[in-house]
């Protein structure tokens, strides 16, 4: 017997007629047989290609964590087969395209009791040319009433193309019938949707179901993964599944927290497509997977690319490791290449430098990064450098010089001169950097900030200016990229409306002031304040907490107070309306990054200090 794991998304629940413009959905199933028998597909929805007794289909799709399952009843009033089955016989088609070239056709062919046996093969999608597909089950059986037949198929990830990645896929399903063996020409090929026109594939129930549980969680239910992958990166030895989404990282599994929960990370891009590549490798020798990942981010300065080792296993992602690999200031820029070498041990990280294009020691004037390791670059004293875990961390073990490196040549004072010296040009106003900031963007020049910040954010001299427009926070000052440009952060609000407020103080006692945000997210038919803590760096806005505030629902609240006094942050219960110990009924979510709100009946105030790059909260 099959089991269904009927666990659907809003956007699933489709009539008919839609659900061909929408996607192809695709059901978890559990302890499938392949029997030919589809009377118990009860957990799927059927859905109809073509009219009629003659060339027409009703279909569904499954999956499990090894392959694909498919369910035909097809109504054919002659099924035309050989006992070698080529591409111009009946057969239902399933194409599949992932992104890269125009896909696959995955062949599916009945068999004819006595004479040939059902069977399965692939071709490049549009061509003829057809190989047997290794690993499949396909098994034919009668229909219930008039002319044709019923098909089941199972079609191993491994054996379809770019099959570890098939969540991110695109298809459509054809029903191909053709009129004699020995006239072998396609009568007629009824579709989901033209080949030309593939739609998304939408996964529901067990991981899925995770999947559409965390995106509903986010208020991004349309996003499509960028990348699904499959790995040994927690617990026990079973694969995890690891999603990127939206700009999320997203982990889950059946020996994940005990198959009862996932976890998350945010990841510091823009947007999805800012995740340039994804891959599953151990590289500290533990025997499980980290997440290598590539991300591109960008400022007014121009935009760099950071090789990056993610730590999967714990309470949630965290970043063990980064280097960068690539800059670029408008068309010129410089990479390196990172590349995993195992041997006994941890395996070693080497990085070498790579290419320059419109870049040289004389041009090039990035000052090294804070927040990873500096690229290499083909002029500098070091042409590669490795690193190994050591258990803590990952270690320089060694280095080669660069045999083509000329130190610089200190300059001869300049004589002395009788004219006056050319003034030293003269770094731009905050006016026109704000203007820059404005045109690159895309905000109007009358558009007013809804936000404005004047503090010592980075320590200088000088407080500097932080404006809001929108989501969009800017900072400038000169003690950013040396008064040249500016710091962007999109702040993570689903709306505009949804930013609540946005301040500066300092609450890690270091004299400098942090940017404090409120955001509103909402849950059904509740909502909740988040406040989230920002420090500021030359290049980028570390985030040093993030805490619930507030909860509403209906009538009934729950808000607690903030104060930022004498360099440190505090929060106190608060008040609670409508709501008592005995009808609060809320319970903390374990997958959860933000920390919880404080109850008036149980909590005491929580003050926070800094330790390390985070504020920690104690009684």
């Amino acid at each position: 017997m099959r089991c269904f794991i009927a666990i659907l998304s809003l956007t699933l629940l489709l009539p008919l007629g839609a659900q061909a413009q929408a996607g192809m959905r695709v059901v978890a199933v559990e302890r499938v047989r392949v029997d030919g028998a589809v009377g118990d597909w009860r957990g799927a929805s059927f859905a109809a290609v073509g009219e009629g007794a003659d060339a027409s289909m009703r279909f569904a799709l499954g999956y499990d964590d090894r392959g694909l399952y498919v369910a035909a009843q097809v109504l054919d009033d002659r099924l035309v087969r050989t006992p070698r089955p080529g591409a111009r016989e009946d057969a239902v088609i399933l194409t599949l395209s992932t992104g890269r070239g125009a896909g696959t056709d995955l062949y599916l062919f009945a068999g004819v009791t006595g004479r040939s046996a059902a069977s399965a093969a692939s071709a490049p999608a549009g061509t003829s040319r057809l190989r047997p597909l290794g690993g499949a089950q396909v098994v034919e059986g009668p229909i219930a009433r008039g002319s044709g037949y019923t098909l089941e198929a199972f079609i191993p990830f491994a054996a379809i193309p770019g099959g570890a990645r098939w969540r991110e896929a695109r298809g459509t399903i054809r029903l191909r019938d053709v009129d004699s063996e020995a006239r072998p020409d396609v009568e007629s090929e009824p579709a989901l949707v033209p080949i030309d026109a593939l739609v998304p594939l939408l996964p529901s129930g067990g991981d899925a179901g995770i999947l559409e549980e965390f995106l509903a969680s986010q208020n991004v239910l349309a996003s499509r993964p960028t990348h699904s992958l499959s790995g040994d990166v927690a617990a026990d030895a079973r694969p995890e599944s690891v999603i990127l989404v939206a700009g999320f990282v997203l982990v889950s599994g059946p020996g994940f927290r005990e198959g009862r929960g996932y976890s998350f990370h945010r990841l510091p891009v823009s947007t999805a497509g800012d995740v340039r590549s994804a891959q599953l490798a151990d590289v500290t020798g533990d025997g499980k997977d980290e997440l290598i990942l590539v991300l591109r981010q960008r400022n007014g300065q121009g935009e760099r690319d950071l090789w990056q080792a993610m730590d999967l296993s714990g309470q949630s992602p965290r970043a063990m490791f980064a280097i960068e690999v690539r800059k670029a200031i408008g068309a010129a820029s410089v990479d390196a290449r990172v590349q995993i070498r195992r041997g006994r041990g941890a395996p070693t990280l080497e990085v070498r430098a790579g290419r320059a294009e419109g870049l040289d020691a004389a041009s090039y004037r990035e000052a090294p990064a804070t927040d990873a390791e500096a690229i290499l670059v083909p002029w500098g004293p070091v042409m590669s450098r490795t690193y190994q875990w050591d258990g803590r961390t990952f270690a320089r073990t060694g280095e080669r010089a660069n045999p083509r490196y000329q130190p610089p040549v200190a300059e001869a004072p300049p004589r002395a001169r009788s004219e006056e010296p050319a003034p030293a040009p003269s770094a731009p106003s905050t006016d026109e950097l704000l203007a820059a900031f404005r045109r690159e963007r895309g905000i109007a020049r009358n558009a007013q900030p809804r936000y404005r910040l004047s503090a010592n954010l980075v320590g200088g001299r000088e407080p500097e200016t932080g404006l809001v427009f929108g989501r969009q926070l800017v900072v400038v000052g000169p003690d950013i990229q040396g008064g040249a440009s500016w710091l962007f952060y999109e702040i993570p609000a689903s709306t505009d409306a949804d930013l609540l407020a946005a301040d500066a103080a300092d609450v890690t006692g270091d004299g400098r002031a942090e940017v404090l945000v409120r955001v509103r997210q909402t849950f059904g038919d509740v909502r909740r304040e988040v406040l989230l803590v920002h420090q500021l760096t030359e290049r980028g806005f570390p985030r040093l907490l993030q805490v619930e505030v507030a909860r509403t629902q209906g009538e009934r609240s729950i808000t607690n107070e903030v104060r930022t006094r004498g360099g440190r942050l505090e929060i106190a219960p608060g008040r609670a309306r409508g709501w008592a110990e005995d009808t609060y009924r809320f319970t903390r979510d374990p997958n959860d990054s933000v920390e919880p709100l404080l109850l008036p009946w149980r909590d005491r105030p929580v003050r926070y200090t800094a330790r390390g790059a985070r504020l920690v909260g104690g009684r």
